[in-house]
C-alpha cells in the first residue's frame, strides 16, 4: 500500500523530491514542501495543544486536539516517502 493511501488528513501528490499539499482534515490548503520542511511542521504539532495554520489574514485552519497525533504521522510518513526517493 502506498503512503498517498494510507493518508486520512492530508491531501496531495509527490512530485520528485517535493510533496505537494492540496488540503488539511478536508480544508484547502496548497504548498509545495520538502521532507525538511514536512519535519519542522510536524515538530510543532504537540498531541495534547491545540494546533492552528494560518494561512491568511482571512484563513486559518483548526486542527482539533484529537487529530494532533495522526496529523503528526501523516507528515513524517511523507517526510520518510520523500527522503527514499
Amino acid at each position: 500500500m502506498s503512503v498517498i493511501d494510507q493518508l486520512e488528513l492530508i491531501d496531495g501528490y509527490f512530485d520528485e523530491d517535493s510533496f505537494y499539499m492540496r488540503g488539511i482534515a478536508g480544508f484547502a490548503i496548497e504548498g509545495r514542501y520538502k521532507a525538511n520542511g514536512l519535519r519542522s511542521l510536524a515538530r510543532l504539532i504537540h498531541e495534547n495543544e491545540p494546533f492552528n495554520i494560518i494561512i491568511d489574514s482571512e484563513r486559518t485552519i483548526f486542527v482539533p486536539v484529537e487529530l494532533n497525533a495522526k496529523l503528526k504521522q501523516e507528515l513524517f510518513m511523507i517526510a520518510d516517502e520523500l527522503e527514499l526517493q
